[in-house]
């Protein structure tokens, strides 16, 4: 580590380098003030200011000389929270980019990461996404982002785009942004199948760098995939600076926070094709969207994938079909962690011909099709189960992450007996739950999954229903729960899910016991007096009688 010092702003916005000089001058003069995104950088982090005339000629430093610096650092984030233009922008929690690089290896030494007051949430169950919004900033503001391509290299130490007699690779007028080589990024078609059986040519970009590519193919189990593909939507700022959303859907670094973001190997691995750090892949969180699922699925449309898994009779995940209706069919999300439901719906105009999937939708007109998609554009509009939250009147209430003990709903509402907390996933509902208390009987319009708590041991995977473990001996057997809370019996069936993507040891799977996992409960008449009550009412009748016997001779005689 050393110290940091940072260049000087220019009035005119232009700056030149002199030869075997590290150091920026100003085409004139320095700016009163230098900024790194929407932050005053303090006096004591910048350089003495240096300037030529407007022929470049004449350079020299003016002004107070050098300043102390930030002392043993790399890189410097400069933090804020300001209501700034792009904050009005709709859905825009924060935003980050690099303000600095260093001479000799390009390396980003400064950046900012902006969050927009209006839209920092302090409600616990939220914290982990906000947590995760922060992280993804600063991974932008370190390397993952369209300005630096341009500026990688490889092992050695070389840029992996040529340079020019300034210094710097060609700047990319129409895109804003220095201009990358095909070492780093390429552009390639796919064969894109659409709904008509049509066949149309789809235009990506590519991130080609060795590791990338090595850590994409293995995550997909494609060994022939060229790289990992960048994505083509959003506009400034998610164009080109994210992964693909339909490919990676809840990596870190896609371009909307859906659900359960993780950093995985192939986001550590553009980090170390930057030719600026090294990675510890230790600490890579595992992803499940897309793993194994081979070239048709990265390579292909969602139709198609869709169409292949239909005609095998296998499940479509990670995508879906389900339209999304009211009463909402419930569903898990694809790691179980979370109760989420398919995002496949209706658009008020006919979508893009490239974004229409569906030859045919249960209950929809042939003429209707075309409207069909998944909600988020930004994956191709491919549908997906996603997880949602819960809003009374426009306020948040809760997710339905089964993780986070705050989302655990009102004891009066919770008809599937659900508990949530850290050891808690998604199950399947074989059938709605019932909650009966006398001659009430009530079930929720909303169903087909909740989330239960879950544990491990020599036995296998045990569901816990209140106070009661239900063993699974395989995985889809079906688990009857008849149970008592809160004055109410909860009546319902689970399907146990498979025991090792959850514990680390399983026996081998076999049908449960003839007796498990029936009723745990002895047969209550929720409506029954109980016994100090009964006794009570004998008392009061035995003490009656003489007076009733005494009033019915008075009244003989």
């Amino acid at each position: 580590m050393a110290t940091v010092l940072l260049s000087r702003q220019c009035v005119t916005n232009q700056y030149l380098r002199k030869k075997d000089d590290p150091h920026r001058y100003c085409r004139e003069a320095c700016a009163e003030h230098t900024k790194c995104g929407p932050v005053i950088v303090p006096e004591e982090h910048l350089q003495q200011c240096r300037v030529c005339n407007t022929n470049g000629r004449n350079c020299q430093t003016i002004g107070e000389a050098d300043k102390e610096g930030i002392r043993d650092a790399d890189f410097i984030l400069y933090v804020s929270a300001l209501t700034t233009e792009r904050c009005g922008q709709e859905n825009i929690i924060a935003y980050a980019a690099y303000c600095q690089l260093e001479a000799d290896m390009d390396r980003p030494i400064a950046g900012y990461a902006n969050l927009c007051p209006n839209m920092i949430s302090t409600q616990p169950q939220e914290f982990i996404g906000m947590l995760s919004t922060v992280k993804h900033e600063i991974i932008h503001a370190l390397g993952f982002s369209a300005g630096l391509f341009a500026f990688y290299h490889d092992d050695d130490g070389n840029p992996l785009t040529a340079r020019y007699a300034n210094g710097l690779p060609l700047f990319n007028e129409s895109l804003g942004v220095y201009q990358w080589s095909d070492k780093v990024i390429r552009k390639a078609v796919r064969l894109w199948d659409v709904r008509d059986n049509n066949i149309l040519p789809h235009n990506i970009f590519l991130l080609v760098t060795p590791k990338v590519v090595e850590e994409a193919r293995k995550h997909f189990d494609c060994p022939n995939l060229e790289g990992m593909e960048l994505e083509n939507q959003g506009g400034i700022g998610t164009e080109l600076n994210h992964w693909e959303k339909r490919l990676l859907e809840n990596e870190a670094m896609t371009g909307s926070q859906t659900q359960n973001r993780v950093f995985s190997r192939i986001t550590l691995a553009l980090m170390e094709d930057t030719g600026w750090y090294k990675v510890n892949y230790s600490m890579a969180e595992k992803l499940e969207w897309g793993r194994g699922k081979g070239c048709d699925f990265v390579m292909k449309s969602c139709k198609y994938w869709i169409n292949q898994q239909q005609r095998k009779k296998e499940p479509v995940a990670p995508y879906c079909d389900t339209l999304r209706s009211n009463p909402l069919q419930l569903t898990c999300r694809q790691d179980q962690r979370a109760v989420a439901v398919c995002n496949l719906q209706k658009f008020p105009q006919p979508l893009p011909q490239e974004y229409q999937y569906f030859d045919s939708l249960y209950g929809v007109l042939p003429k209707d099709l075309p409207h069909y998609g998944g909600s988020v554009e930004i994956a191709d509009y491919c549908p997906f189960s996603q997880e949602f939250s819960w809003h009374l009147s426009g306020e948040f209430q809760r997710s339905s992450d089964c993780r986070i003990l705050e989302n655990q709903p009102d004891p009066f509402r919770n008809y599937g007996a659900e508990k949530y907390g850290p050891n808690s996933i998604c199950l399947i509902q074989k059938s709605a739950f019932i909650m009966e208390q006398c001659r009430k009987k009530l079930s929720y319009p909303d169903w087909g999954s909740g989330c239960y708590q879950v544990s491990c041991s020599p036995h296998g995977l045990s569901v816990w229903i209140k106070d009661v473990a239900y063993l699974c001996s395989h995985s889809g057997q079906i688990l009857t729960v008849t149970i008592q809370m809160n004055g109410w019996l909860h009546m319902g069936n689970l399907i146990c899910p498979a025991c090792l993507d959850f514990c680390d040891f399983c026996p081998p799977e076999q049908d449960p016991p003839p007796v498990a996992n029936l009723t745990r409960v002895a047969s209550i008449d929720l409506c029954s007096c109980s016994p100090s009550l009964v006794i009570t009412l004998w008392l009061l009748m035995v003490n009656l009688f003489p007076l009733l016997a005494g009033f019915l001779l008075c009244a003989w005689s």
